[in-house]
């Protein structure tokens, strides 16, 4: 397994966030993806029953997101925008910085087919963001989810630069 932390900035209203993220964050991430690959045993998890990269390279990558039509074998809300999803991304080099996790990979995948379509927490954004507003234990960030599905103690502590730095250094959980 890998942690990919988004570092590139979108065009338009999408690079506002990640430049509002970063900033607020004081880091250069503003987004978080798990990776699963061949060799972490859970291809058969998978809803095409396979890790391996497809066609264009894309790797299975689970999180949380904000805005995305949510992919067809998303078992609770397919076509609903944001949430929490397993879904092949391409990671261009140029736009995420990629480390090794230590952690149970099947526990991790497991955690994600069950919160498949679980809602996406803006609150808890807002609140990293402003410091203010608490999120809600339903909803998911993209970092929160990750750390929760890696066995993280208070997940919703680590926002998407304090989660990249913990993992790259191999801290325990």
């Amino acid at each position: 397994m890998k942690l990919a932390s988004y570092r590139y900035t979108r065009p338009g209203l999408q690079g506002l966030a990640n430049r509002a993220i970063r900033l607020r964050l004081r880091g250069p991430h503003s987004h978080t993806e798990l990776v699963f690959e061949a060799g972490d045993g859970v291809g058969h998890l998978m809803p095409d029953g396979t890790c391996e990269p497809d066609a264009h390279g894309a790797l299975w990558c689970a999180s949380s997101v904000a805005s995305e039509v949510l992919p067809a074998h998303s078992a609770r809300r397919a076509g609903r925008s944001g949430g929490v999803r397993l879904k092949r991304v391409v990671l261009n080099g140029d736009r995420w910085d990629v480390v090794p996790v230590a952690g149970n990979a099947r526990a991790a995948a497991e955690w994600f087919l069950a919160h498949e379509g679980a809602l996406y927490d803006w609150q808890l954004i807002l609140g990293f963001v402003a410091w203010v507003v608490p999120g809600k234990a339903s909803r998911w960030s993209c970092s929160e989810a990750v750390a929760a599905a890696l066995g993280y103690s208070d997940p919703w502590r680590l926002d998407p630069c304090v989660l990249h730095a913990v993992t790259a250094r191999g801290a325990p959980l």
